[in-house]
């Protein structure tokens, strides 16, 4: 029997690569005279005022899961083991959803791997059934009004020339502000 287990990882860092708050304010005033002799002066400010954050609220759940014809397929937006996930940022803004849709998981048990192919699903309210998938191509999506966007996490594993063991690994995502 094969057992397959995916952790969570130990930090918010290695889940998500995060811009946090910079406060970007550049003044550059120049010495600068035009050909009457009038000064120009040169001011730049851009402001990025919020950080975003993900929670982990439930790991992808493989125990005593059904295997069909050595295929495991966790569907992100009907299974109730599907992982799950809030990012959390600031109320109605845009921001870009990026991730590897196929990673390797490693026996911790010995030699061997297994490709995992992730598949997500995402939506602005807490309702998995109702959520959209995102494909693998870089997504602009919306944070809700209270600055959340809920992630569903699932995908398909072929099992069938897998050594027995138990097997680790991560998904990771990557979200910027647009």
């Amino acid at each position: 029997m094969t057992t397959v287990s995916v952790s969570p990882p130990t930090t918010q860092s290695n889940m998500l690569k995060s811009l946090f708050a910079i406060l970007l304010s550049v003044i550059a005033t120049t010495g600068l005279y035009g050909q009457n002799g009038n000064a120009v002066t040169i001011s730049v400010n851009a402001t990025i005022n919020s950080t975003l954050e993900t929670i982990t609220i439930q790991a992808i759940d493989f125990d005593e899961i059904e295997i069909d014809n050595s295929v495991i397929n966790i569907d992100p937006v009907m299974s109730p083991r599907a992982g799950k996930l809030v990012i959390r940022g600031s109320a109605n803004a845009e921001f870009r959803l990026d991730y590897l849709r196929e990673r390797d998981l490693s026996n911790t048990d010995g030699p061997g791997t297994i490709a995992f192919n992730y598949i997500i699903a995402g939506n602005r309210i807490d309702e998995q059934d109702t959520a959209e998938l995102l494909d693998q191509d870089v997504r602009d999506l919306l944070f809700n009004e209270d600055g959340e966007f809920f992630i569903w996490v699932g995908g398909i594993v072929n099992l069938s020339e897998v050594e027995p063991g138990s097997y680790e690994g991560e998904f990771t995502v990557e979200v910027e502000y647009i």
